[in-house]
Parts: C-alpha cells; structure tokens; sequence
C-alpha cells in the first residue's frame, strides 16, 4: 500500500475514532527520529518532513541520474552547450510566465538575451525591458556559484529583478519589503485557493526562516530547496509575481545539488503537468495533513525526475546528430573545396542549429568563434553563401544558419524556423 497522505487515511477510515487517530499518526509522524522538523507553523500546523524508504529511493535515483546528465553536458563542445543553456533559460522564462497567465514568446526572449533593443524593434522598449531581468536571473544560474539571498532585503531585490518593467499598479509592493495587506490567490472560475493576511513584520520573520530553511546544513539540499519554495508560496509575500520569483528561487536553490540543465528544465515541466503541481500545494494546505511536507517534496522530485528523462532524450538524439555532422564535415570539405575556417563556419552553424532555440547566428558571434575579425569572416560567410550552404537570415544585423542543402549533406535535420 506505501505511504500515503494523512488526509487519505483520514477518508478511508469510517470509525468515530478517525479524528484522534488523524491527529495520532500526525503526531508519530512529526515526532519520528527521521523527520525533519522546520519550526515554521502555518494554519495546518508545523512544516515537517517524514522520510519515507520511497522518497529516500526516489532522492537517491534523482542524485545518480544528475551524475550522467553532468556527463553528457561535459561531452558537449562549447558552442553547442551554450546554445542549449541558451535554448533552456529562453523555455524556462516562457514557461514561468505562462503558468501566471503572463505572455511571452520566445523570440522576445531570445532577443532580449542578445540585447535586441532597437528603436523600432517590433517589441519595443517597455517590453524589452519588462522580461530582461528575469531572463538574466535564469541565465546566471549557468554561472559558478550564483549568489544566494542571505535577507529578506535580498529577496526583495530578486522580485524586483523578476518584475522590472512590469506595470504593477495598485499590486505594487506597499510595504517597506513587501506587501502591507492580505492578498488571494484566484484560481479557474474566480475561486479563492489560498488566503494569507500574514502583516509585513510577519512577512519579513517568515521570509528569513525560509532562508534559513534553504540554507540549512541538516536537511538534504534538494529537500530544504522544495520545502522553500512551499514556504515562499504560502507567504506570498508580494501581490502579483510570487509564483514567477518563486520558480526562480526553487531554481537557484537547487543549483548546487542539481546541473545547470535540470535546473533550467523545472518551469518547463510544472508546465507540462499543472494540474499535479497545484494539487500538491492543495494537499500540503489540508489541514488533516498537520503541515507534513513529504508529497509536495516527492511531487516535485517527480518533476526533477521528468526534467532528467526529458534531458537525456534530447541530449542523445541532438549529440548523434552532432555526431553524424561532424563526420559528414570531411567527405563535404573535399568535395566543396571548402576550407578550414569554411568549414568551421559550417560546423558552427551546425551545433548552433541543433541545440539552439534559433537557429540563425550573427555574423560578430561567428568572427568571435573563428578568431577572425568581421571583415574576414564575412569573405568566408559569401563563399558558403554561393555554394548554396548557408544562407542570411537577417542584415541587421547580419545572420547565417545552414541551408536545407548543407543540412542534408551534413545528415541533420530540424524544424523549419529552428528548434523551436
């Protein structure tokens, strides 16, 4: 049968003697040598965590699996690998949004990433601006040792990062750090999921036990970083944007434990399965539950689960194709004539193409690429260009991606439009 929540043992058990028992079994789970307690109380009681054997082998399969995704990622040259972290940070923010009913699109993303800023840019300024600093946060998770909120002051700075250029209105935060009144999360058909009239002094104390809890150096780290972001939610310490800089926090937390592409992966698979992710939030609120956190800890473990098959698969698929490139290169160089810097051109535009979000590179990230200055690598760029292998995308600036026939020479194949 397993272990199961105390909620459905609850509803299962048609005694008059089904309420004490609740409360007993709560009480031996909370109690319990193995259980991790957090000290922090909400309305269905103290937050803990009960180890159960199947979230200690879940846990554990997790961490074994993160050591083959660290493998393959290091197997990936450089371009292709920053491609994909690229690719990901742009998934990532589109999939946060989209899951606060926020639109965005990926080539704003993308744009915004390349600084595309221009005046008459078809997103303009405010919008450029609106998602830039959220998209910066997600792509510094790719950098060593990403600084991590030591205050409530800090976590305020993060929200407004996530934030910036949104027009918040009357949602605006009007409290010193936070929010100075209650506030409601809405859900499907306008009904109230989850009230919280906390008062500011209240918000700032339970945001520092959050952080403490993150930070805690007895509790395994992929479980303090969960048991956080349940924490974050719950305080909803801001009116609007506590879902988006909450999903980024959960990120960056687990960016020690976890590799920068599973990490990058989370917003896009809660996505994929809602329905699961808000439900487990639902089941942690019950108060027939007495505050035990294990299947909010386990459903999102099962999302990181996902995230890792989810990685693997596309990681062989587009590393074969790579592969089946790079040796298709050769036997096109000697029959093209083509040569070396051409042929890094080609290459280049291959990795970028399989493992990016677009598959379009500007001709400076090419130079860059080649050790040439712009000048040069445009004489080569024409060269592919009347050998019918790459093709311009755009003049300005300027920008290459292979052409359906060096795609077919090389034995790849992707999306017209990219990976997209």
């Amino acid at each position: 049968m397993g272990y199961q929540p105390l909620e459905k043992i609850f509803h299962k058990d048609p005694t008059p003697e089904r309420f004490s028992e609740n409360k007993r079994l709560a009480e031996k789970r909370r109690e319990a040598e193995s259980t991790f307690r957090t000290g922090i109380v909400t309305e269905a009681g103290e937050l803990f965590l009960a180890v159960p054997r199947e979230l200690s082998l879940l846990n554990e399969k997790i961490l074994r699996i993160e050591r083959l995704v660290s493998q393959k990622m290091r197997q990936l040259p450089p371009i292709a690998l920053g491609a994909l972290i690229r690719g990901l940070v742009i998934d990532e923010v589109v999939s946060t949004n989209e899951l606060e009913g926020v639109r965005s699109t990926r080539k704003q993303i993308n744009d915004l990433l390349e600084e595309v800023g221009r005046e008459g840019d078809e997103l303009g300024p405010r919008q450029v601006k609106r998602f830039k600093g959220l998209a910066n946060l997600y792509l510094g998770l790719s950098e060593p040792n990403p600084r991590i909120p030591e205050s409530p002051e800090d976590i305020r700075e993060i929200y407004d990062r996530v934030m910036s250029g949104e027009k918040l209105g009357r949602n605006k935060p009007d409290g010193d750090l936070f929010r100075g009144g209650p506030v409601e999360v809405i859900g499907i058909g306008g009904r109230v999921i989850h009230e919280n009239t906390l008062t500011e002094p209240q918000i700032i104390g339970a945001i520092q036990q959050m952080i403490d809890l993150a930070g805690s150096e007895d509790i395994p780290e992929t479980h303090s970083a969960i048991m956080a972001h349940y924490v974050f939610e719950y305080i909803h310490p801001f009116y609007d944007g506590n879902g988006r800089t909450g999903r980024y926090l959960l990120a960056l937390y687990l960016s020690s434990p976890l590799s920068t592409l599973t990490v990058l992966s989370l917003s896009r698979m809660i996505a994929a399965d809602r329905t699961a992710y808000y439900a487990s939030f639902k089941l942690a609120e019950s108060k027939l539950n007495h505050g035990e956190l294990t299947f909010f800890v386990m459903s999102m473990l099962e999302t990181i689960r996902a995230a890792q098959d989810d990685l693997i698969g596309e990681l062989d698929a587009k590393r074969a194709q790579l592969e089946t490139a790079d040796e298709c290169l050769g036997a096109l160089e000697e029959e093209r004539g083509l040569g070396r810097h051409e042929a890094g051109m080609l290459f280049m535009l291959a990795q970028h193409g399989l493992f990016a979000a677009f598959p379009s590179v500007a001709l400076a990230e090419v130079a860059g690429y080649l050790g040439l200055h712009k000048q040069q690598t445009r004489k080569y760029a024409r060269r592919l260009e009347e050998a019918g292998l790459i093709e311009a995308t755009n003049t300005r600036p300027v920008r290459f991606m292979l052409t359906s026939a060096a795609r077919k020479a090389l034995g790849i194949e992707w999306e017209d439009g990219g990976a997209s």
